[in-house]
């Protein structure tokens, strides 16, 4: 019992999870009053020190790009719960060792010391590579603070959410050691891999839109370091979808292929009854086995679809395609 206390206070102790639970409301409507003030704001400074919203745009991304990460990480916080129902149904464990392995997973996940190192070390990899560097001409030191502020805070989100991006693919992974119950079916399996996917969709998002700003942001990347830089997160978030799951797949195809040699052995067993003696309960006992039969011949070997694999192939290619036209234009000089 204290173990299981603990977990749940190392989550919801997630400073970001206190922040906007002082907002009242549900967390959506908070990020996004959040991201409504750090507009207000820099355009009050803009109208103030620079005598012109030149790069009201500018704030306006980054505005969106915050409430996007804030909303992403609440989201995963708030689903978590949903991730160990689905572990109930499918992972051939005692209930209470179920519960315990999530909320030690969770209490990971979301580990606030560790978030925070990790989105500062993210804030310093963007420095020394000089993505925050940007050539802004802005009249006034208070204006070139507002929107460094910004951009920093909007990083500093990134990293967050990059941090419970690589955890929860950790935990994914974790899964395809557990064994199977026999009885899962195959909607348990595609939840997972609906949520894992909507979850790669919405970092994907937030990635097209930081490829926006650095496409609208005065150009300080050379086209090929654009490139690389797109490029490597275009990878990492492919093999975040796809290597955690591919051990679940693996276990999927060992579980099922398991049990359906076991239960072959029972069926043809079964079958001696009915056919010497056709009562009504043994002809009843049959049907129930070869149903459980025709689900296991039914039950998936991937947790997702291919239409789920469409879609973030879609969402990540896009921005590396607008970066290309970006260079080519730029080199044609047009």
């Amino acid at each position: 019992m204290t173990g299981r206390s603990s977990a749940v206070e190392n989550i919801n102790q997630m400073h970001l999870v206190r922040l906007i639970s002082m907002i009242p409301g549900p967390y959506y409507l908070g990020w996004a009053l959040i991201s409504t003030a750090v507009l207000l704001v820099s355009f009050l400074i803009l109208l103030r020190f620079e005598k012109s919203l030149l790069y009201l745009d500018l704030f306006g991304i980054i505005s969106i790009i915050i409430a996007m990460e804030g909303l992403i990480i609440s989201w995963a916080h708030d689903k978590w719960d949903l991730f160990q129902d689905i572990l109930l149904g499918i992972v051939d464990l005692p209930r209470e060792d179920i519960v315990k392995l999530s909320q030690k997973q969770a209490a990971e996940i979301f580990n606030d010391p560790k978030m925070i190192a990790f989105a500062l070390l993210f804030i310093l990899l963007v420095h020394l590579v000089g993505v925050d560097y940007h050539g802004l001409s802005f009249g006034s030191d208070i204006s070139y603070f507002a929107f460094m502020s910004a951009y920093y805070l909007a990083v500093y989100l990134e990293g967050a959410g990059l941090y419970i991006l690589i955890m929860t693919a950790l935990a994914v992974h974790n899964i395809g050691l557990l064994p199977l119950r026999v009885d899962a079916l195959y909607s348990d399996f595609h939840s997972i891999g609906m949520i894992y996917s909507k979850f790669t969709i919405c970092a994907a998002m937030v990635y097209i839109v930081w490829g926006f700003f650095q496409i609208v942001i005065p150009l300080q990347f050379s086209s090929f370091q654009m490139i690389a830089w797109f490029s490597g997160f275009a990878i990492i978030l492919f093999a975040y979808f796809l290597l955690p799951q591919y051990s679940i797949h693996k276990m999927m195809i060992s579980t099922r292929k398991e049990r359906f040699e076991f239960f072959s052995s029972q069926l043809r067993a079964a079958m001696d009854g009915p056919l010497e003696v056709p009562t009504d309960e043994n002809v009843s006992q049959l049907r129930d086995m070869l149903m459980v039969q025709d689900k296991l011949n039914k039950m998936s070997e991937w947790p997702f679809g291919w239409r789920e694999l469409l879609y973030i192939s879609v969402i990540i290619i896009i921005p590396l395609i607008i970066i290309l036209l970006e260079m080519a234009l730029g080199i044609a000089g047009l």
